[in-house]
């Protein structure tokens, strides 16, 4: 309940917020469609601020839902998109895309998704250890070796196709600038599956916490799930990068905080959405907000928010002790 009005919240305050202000009560008005709008501001709600919304909402849902999967998968409460890798493995498919077939945008959410599939695999790869699986610490270190050596690709990328995507530096740090109903409509397909394909997850991931051993005399076929998770976290971080670019650490804050106040309630997944679409929403408000006219990246905002966070979860973990 609390989460919904936050939301709400959040939403009317998006629609207001920007070069042009409407006021929160003209914006409610709209909402409930007794508004007495300009021309102009009900081209700026229905065609700008409305679009970018949604998309944002389901950004936040896909990066949350992902990171909540990463997590429970690899029992590490530090696994996320953006730390691990997924999110640089799916620009850098996107970036690819955009170089060299700058024209076939309904491309870039199966790139992303390739990309962020490859990266996960590779971190996952490197970072475990016979008999020993794979460790929060070694993912980690993994993640930020191949977050490095993608980053280095994409800069190079950029560099090479500036006259043919000098729009690139939106994928380094993210943002919703200019998002429209056809990034909608690039996103939600994905999004659903992702969500379906979570909601059919999360029961067998909390059964394999229990153990191996445990979870295969349930039932569960342990090696299929662990595959299908990464490839539906793979799809919910690839399609979200696809739109929004690398914005980090929503995939690590948001399902760690919902773990913290619920556990293993029936609603960790319903809950993690919501957080996401909360976070993004708000990052994307403050982001308009911090210096108008001009926008900051949401993803600088997300990461002065989720940047202390996970240096206090390293010293919680006593890692850097």
């Amino acid at each position: 309940m609390c989460i919904g009005l936050v939301l709400l919240f959040g939403a009317i305050a998006s629609l207001s917020v920007g070069a042009a202000q409407i006021s929160f009560h003209d914006v409610f008005l709209w909402f409930t469609g007794e508004g007495d709008l300009t021309e102009v501001q009900e081209a700026i709600l229905s065609r700008s601020r409305l679009p970018r919304l949604v998309v944002a909402l389901l950004v936040g849902v896909n990066l949350a839902l992902s990171g909540l999967l990463l997590q429970l998968v690899t029992r590490n409460p530090l696994a996320d998109p953006g730390l691990i890798g997924v999110t640089a493995g799916a620009g850098l498919a996107a970036t690819i895309v955009l170089a060299l077939y700058p024209t076939a945008a309904t491309m870039l959410p199966f790139a992303a998704f390739a990309g962020a599939l490859v990266s996960s695999i590779v971190v996952y790869g490197v970072s475990w250890r016979p008999g020993a699986g794979s460790s929060p610490i070694r993912m980690i270190l993994a993640g930020v070796a191949i977050n490095a050596i993608l980053g280095a690709v994409i800069g190079f990328l950029m560099t090479a196709y500036a006259d043919r995507i000098p729009s690139m530096m939106f994928w380094t740090s993210g943002s919703f600038n200019g998002r429209s109903w056809n990034h909608f409509d690039l996103l939600w397909p994905y999004s659903l599956v992702g969500l379906i394909s979570s909601v059919w997850l999360i029961p067998k991931l909390k059964i394999l916490e229990m153990g191996e051993d445990t979870a295969t005399s349930l039932g569960v076929d342990v090696s299929r799930t662990r595959l299908f998770t990464f490839v539906t976290a793979a799809v919910l971080a690839g399609s979200a990068a696809s739109v929004a670019g690398l914005v980090g650490f929503v995939g690590l804050v948001v399902p760690h905080l919902v773990r913290l106040l619920i556990g293993r309630s029936a609603m960790l997944l319903p809950a993690c959405a919501a957080g996401g679409a909360c976070l993004l929403v708000w990052s994307d408000v403050a982001a308009r907000a911090i210096l108008p006219p001009s926008e900051i990246a949401v993803g600088v905002i997300t990461g002065l928010l989720g940047g202390p966070y996970f240096v206090y979860l390293l010293y919680k973990s006593r890692w850097l002790q």
